[in-house]
């Protein structure tokens, strides 16, 4: 699993941005958001997930929120 933070989530739309380690963009929608997290992930919020590179660029899989 990755590691990165919430750049922005558009609930409205459905789709929201993680900038990695690297300080790339890796988009991901709202289904990708693990069942049983916290759907709402505001800026700057801390997730692991899975990444994949699609044709668009890479594509974040099973976000999960960082539990403290």
């Amino acid at each position: 699993m990755n590691l990165g933070r919430i750049k922005c989530f558009f609930l409205s739309k459905g789709y929201g941005y993680i900038e990695d380690g690297e300080g790339r963009e890796v988009y991901f929608s709202l289904s990708a958001i693990d069942p049983g997290s916290d759907r709402y992930l505001s800026s700057g919020s801390e997730v692991y997930y899975e990444a994949i590179t699609t044709g668009m660029g890479l594509e974040a899989l099973r976000v999960q929120p960082v539990q403290w």
